[in-house]
């Protein structure tokens, strides 16, 4: 099995004899494109169309909201509904908000933007979403009979906005952004290039004629990030401006080839005791860069996080942060970006993730789906984020402590059916020999199962449902959760057994308001800052501290294990 999976990602030959003359080159950029936010900015702006949007705001009515389980549905019948005006939302968690218009329509694309994703049927008929954005293909139609079906798996719902725009706008703006985007590239590569000959070479040519030089020279989009599967497995993801195959020359002279077919490059570093290495893609040349996987030992230091969710320059702080606490592992628990189908925010929170300089467990949320929910695919999470033959659920063993992360953002409402493939291994992992023999017992879920910092929302009741059986066994010691926006700290005891729940969700995205909670739960703490904790733990006790963007000290808790 091991020989496939190779195979899969294009490891193909290993080498001691090739590629000496780069061995000790120098790297020929000084950084990948997506750690200049000025460009990341410019390009990020236009990845949507804004000529020939016409706004079809006006004459919607709101049918029905139905939280009935499934993310496939046949269309229901409806009366007559009430008459809104877009945008329109409803503070109601995990619930399907069905809309109704009648419009003349143009042959070209609907563009809908719903909380946290949108159905649509025409005249009776299912119109599937396009591969690229929110965009459905629609034919020239009068009077036709829109149906929305907005599925809102996060606090607050609704449809907020629907465009039309023609089919040759939609072209000149995919034409006009692909130039955007060769024009940036170009400028990110002559500012960053360290080959100063090549920089001489090329500083008297027209601007084709650098991009023609230029053209075997691939620039780094992202620079490579350590990941471990939700089972453990640990591999390397970067992202190129170009596929094709690249080779990582390690200090040892030996070489490993990889293929990409999609500008996402994969490395496993099982089998591998030497994580140093520089990468080259056809004559450009990256790194040197060096990864440790985490080695088994008494005492683990672990990086705490959640919700990034977008604001880039706060998760840039925090990434720095972490890195000067060296954690043997990072744990991000969800809601990585603000909009699961923006084309360029995975790569983006790779690069900002590089800089904390330490192995990824990276837990989806109901934003890391946004935009998908059309069939619950995430293809941008699961091109950049995960592999292909991977799990988005699973448990792995640091230390004294066995991780389980959990994914209810695979179906809808959020849940864990008792029918499904994941609550069947949630059961057996729970009892496994594995899970039972470890000092300390981690559960990882974006979604918590208690909260009090976000008005209305006290915790998502399917998740505590799901756990609550094993917090009065005593199977579990921690949960760490993330989805509202502040820090939350809870102890609870169950049948003797006390539990400690942890709300991390300020990374980046807004915080929560001041002074607006729920009545209840009661948490212990709440504080509405971004932050980041660290967890250090052996087989006696755990030490919990959080930090603030300053490096300030917010709160500390000690536990001690039972004997």
């Amino acid at each position: 099995m091991k020989g496939v999976i190779f195979l899969v990602w294009g490891i193909l030959i290993l080498s001691s004899c090739e590629n000496k003359s780069i061995e000790n080159a120098s790297p020929t950029y000084g950084e990948a494109f997506f750690s200049n936010e000025r460009f990341t900015k410019v390009l990020s702006g236009d990845q949507f169309p804004k000529d020939g949007l016409q706004l079809l705001n006006q004459d919607w009515e709101l049918l029905s909201i139905d939280s009935l389980p499934g993310i496939d549905r046949d269309l229901p019948e409806f009366e007559d509904g009430e008459k809104i005006t877009l945008p329109h939302r409803v503070s109601l968690p995990n619930h399907s908000f069905w809309y109704r218009s009648f419009l003349d329509l143009q042959e070209g694309y609907l563009i809908i933007d719903s909380d946290d994703g949108a159905q649509l049927w025409i005249d009776g008929k299912r119109i599937r979403r396009e591969e690229e954005l929110e965009f459905f293909k629609v034919e020239e139609k009068t009077n036709a009979e829109l149906i929305i079906r907005g599925v809102n798996n996060a606090m607050a719902g609704g449809l907020r906005k629907v465009y039309w725009i023609g089919k040759p706008d939609v072209d000149r703006w995919r034409a006009t952004h692909r130039a955007l985007k060769d024009s940036l590239i170009l400028k990110s590569k002559i500012q960053s290039l360290q080959n100063l000959e090549l920089l001489d070479e090329i500083n008297f040519l027209s601007i084709q004629e650098q991009q023609e030089k230029l053209r075997d020279y691939p620039i780094l989009m992202s620079e490579p990030v350590l990941i471990s599967s939700a089972d453990g497995d640990y591999f390397v993801r970067w992202v190129s401006e170009k596929a094709g195959e690249a080779n990582l020359i390690f200090e040892d002279g030996s070489v490993a080839k990889i293929n990409s077919e999609n500008e996402v490059f994969t490395f496993s570093l099982e089998d591998y005791s030497n994580h140093s290495f520089r990468i080259s893609q056809e004559k450009s040349v990256f790194g040197p860069f060096e990864f440790s996987i985490p080695k088994s030992k008494e005492s683990v230091r672990l990086a705490i996080w959640a919700d990034s969710q977008g604001g880039w320059k706060t998760f840039q702080t925090v990434s720095d942060r972490i890195s000067t606490h060296q954690p043997d592992l990072s744990i991000g628990a969800g809601d990585l970006v603000n909009n699961g189908s923006e084309t360029y925010a995975f790569p983006r929170f790779l690069q900002k993730l590089s800089t904390m300089n330490s192995p990824q467990l990276l837990v989806p949320g109901n934003h890391d789906y946004d935009g998908f929910y059309e069939d619950l695919q995430p293809k941008l999470l699961r091109k950049y984020i995960q592999r292909s033959f991977d799990r988005s659920y699973g448990m792995q063993q640091i230390g004294a402590a066995a991780i389980i992360n959990l994914d209810p953002n695979l179906y809808f409402p959020v849940a864990i059916p008792e029918d499904s493939d994941q609550f069947n291994w949630f059961k057996e992992a729970m009892e496994s020999e594995a899970w039972n023999a470890s000092r300390w017992k981690i559960i990882v879920v974006h979604q918590p199962p208690y909260s009090q910092g976000w008005p209305g929302y006290q915790g998502e009741k399917s998740v505590l449902g799901l756990l609550e059986p094993y917090f009065h066994q005593g199977k579990i010691d921690l949960v760490i959760a993330g989805h509202t926006h502040d820090y939350e700290r809870l102890t609870r005891d169950f049948s003797g057994n006390k539990i400690t729940f942890l709300i991390v969700g300020g990374a980046g995205g807004g915080l929560e308001p001041i002074g607006q909670e729920s009545d209840s739960p009661e948490m212990d703490l709440l504080i509405k800052a971004h932050h980041f904790g660290i967890l250090e733990l052996d087989s006696m006790r755990f030490s919990w501290r959080v930090y603030g963007l300053d490096g300030q000290k917010l709160d500390s808790l000690l536990v001690d294990k039972a004997r």
